[in-house]
């Protein structure tokens, strides 16, 4: 490998500035369960009363990195908000690729349920890392839904959400050129995940060539040769499983217009 430019960070911070992250099991305290279900977009509107409620309606889970939590096609049964740790969502296609939509982490939902307009669930969700969940049945969901209208609303505008993005994503995929779809990947995960580190911010996940490559539909190779043009153009830096945006502007700039 070069040596970076100097106003990159020296080689030897290349090992990875990512801390692994390691959960172990445990149980929410009320307050933080009704933490959590207010940051959710289902029940933000609620009060701290009706929140108390709604925790009761809920049950925990803990899974181990690389841990099946739910395959496309089975059915939607369990609406799902990350307590700690990360989970990966992927989707299969018929060409047998799967494609990483998302990591999320904390305070975030993942899962479905026939409110939400699934049957089955259509992503793979796997623990990207340790992680503990709090998660909830249709049928609990259901009867929160007409226990609380505030709640029935979020959902509606949620599902209308879902699918402006579903769209966002197809449109994404078919139309943009690929170092157009990376720049985009990388300022989304940046925005969600990201934390200032050395005057970049730090994609604060471990994110691999493959993990890249499935989120934007590219071969590894394609998105190999896209990171080290934007390194060379001091738009990121990156090492082993690891990227941080160091020149936010202008990656915005190729997201929207391309090359």
């Amino acid at each position: 490998m070069n040596e970076p430019p100097s106003q990159r960070r020296p080689a030897a911070r290349r090992r990875t500035p990512v801390e692994p992250v390691a959960v172990e099991p445990h149980r929410c305290t009320p307050t933080e369960q009704r933490r959590l279900l207010g940051a959710s977009p289902f029940f933000a509107g609620l009060s701290d009363a009706e929140l108390a409620q709604a925790a009761a309606s809920f049950r925990q889970a803990n899974y181990r990195a690389g841990e099946v939590i739910h395959r496309a096609g089975d059915p939607a049964a369990r609406l799902s908000i990350v307590v700690a740790g990360q989970v990966k969502i992927a989707r299969p296609t018929s060409g047998g690729q799967d494609v990483l939509l998302a990591i999320i982490g904390p305070d975030e939902h993942f899962g479905s349920l026939l409110e939400l307009g699934d049957a089955t669930y259509r992503d793979d969700a796997s623990a990207h890392t340790d992680c503990c969940v709090l998660w909830t049945s249709a049928e609990a969901f259901h009867a929160l839904l007409l226990r609380y209208p505030a709640a029935a609303m979020a959902t509606l505008a949620l599902v209308a959400a879902r699918l402006r993005a579903a769209q966002e994503t197809i449109e994404q995929l078919s139309a943009y050129p690929v170092d157009r779809r990376v720049a985009a990947t990388l300022l989304a995960l940046a925005d969600r995940m990201g934390r200032e580190e050395d005057g970049a911010i730090l994609i604060d996940t471990v994110l691999s060539r493959q993990d890249l490559a499935d989120m934007t539909g590219a071969t590894v190779e394609t998105v190999s040769r896209v990171l080290s043009d934007f390194r060379r153009a001091g738009l990121v830096d990156s090492g082993r499983r690891w990227i941080a945006v160091r020149d936010r502007a202008r990656l915005s700039e190729l997201a929207r217009r391309g090359a």
